[in-house]
């Protein structure tokens, strides 16, 4: 029997993301409801990737009933993003993706890369066919372009890699729109299956809709965090959001509150998430080209 893995979640503990001169939470999501919606998608197997921490994961884990969490975390190298799944703790961002494989190692942990022809986040690219990878992932259901994960399937299917997908999920209802399928049931069967290249990925694009609602349930948050903290009451729960929100100067909490009024007024939200979609998909489109024609030419 097939079971199903989530290589690729983000929980309220992934840092934030910048926009301009906004800098948004990446995810809101608590672990526990990443955790309700793997168990309501009976996915067996849920690895939690946040950015350079696997805290997510640690939490996960208090709520986890029928679903086996797996700790991980997308890291950020010098070359590009890198997933480290099976880790019992972070590993420091910054290095080279040579330096932070064998530190994922180091941990009996497995190396994977995430979206790795993306034209949306830094991504290994073509260098894929240089490092000592478990696995690449081939389908992500947050890139909805159709050329990022075309690039992937076509440039690393003569790699000696497990192939998998992962929903690279930024809100609870993310979760499982894309898996990794794999012989059996348990996180060690996941790694096995992993460790000998027995894994395939299936599942669909997530929806332009829940990114956008997913955009609006972010800024919300953001703008409840600087609301509060410009009424002189810090919101102290542990995320780098609130962090870094009592660590502005008030004139900068005035100016992000007021760009993020601005995004939350209605058609705001859906305008930017089908001009981006647009944006991405042209991005894209471009990139894969590029990186065919590289791939053609190399030796």
């Amino acid at each position: 029997m097939l079971g199903k893995a989530d290589l690729h979640v983000h929980t309220r503990y992934s840092g934030l993301t910048r926009v301009y001169f906004l800098r948004f939470p990446d995810s809101i999501s608590h672990p526990s409801e990443i955790v309700k919606m793997a168990e309501r998608r009976e996915l067996d197997v849920l690895c939690v990737t946040d950015h350079n921490s696997i805290r997510g994961a640690v939490e996960a884990r208090k709520s986890a009933t029928s679903v086996e969490i797996v700790a991980g975390s997308e890291i950020a190298t010098l070359d590009g993003d890198l997933l480290g799944i099976f880790l019992t703790e972070d590993i420091p961002k910054g290095l080279t993706a040579e330096e932070t494989i064998d530190k994922i190692h180091e941990q009996g942990g497995l190396a994977i890369a995430p979206h790795p022809f993306s034209s949306q986040a830094f991504s290994l690219g073509l260098k894929i066919a240089e490092l000592k990878l478990d696995g690449v992932e081939l389908f992500n259901a947050a890139h909805r372009d159709g050329y990022t994960n075309d690039a992937a399937q076509i440039i690393a299917k003569n790699l000696d890699v497990a192939f998998v997908g992962g929903s690279d999920a930024h809100a609870a209802n993310m979760v499982g729109n894309a898996y990794t399928q794999f012989d059996g049931k348990s996180a060690e069967d996941l790694r096995k299956a992993i460790l000998s290249k027995k894994t395939n990925f299936a599942g669909e694009p997530t929806p332009l809709e829940d990114l956008v609602w997913m955009t609006v349930n972010v800024t919300a948050e953001l703008w409840r965090v600087l609301g509060l903290s410009l009424l002189g009451r810090q919101v102290l729960d542990g995320t780098e959001c609130s962090l870094v929100v009592s660590r502005m100067r008030t004139i900068s909490k005035i100016v992000s509150l007021m760009g993020a009024t601005a995004f939350l007024v209605p058609p705001a939200p859906a305008l930017a998430g089908v001009l981006g979609d647009r944006i991405h998909r042209s991005r894209s489109k471009s990139n894969f080209a590029r990186m065919t024609r590289d791939a053609k030419m190399a030796p």
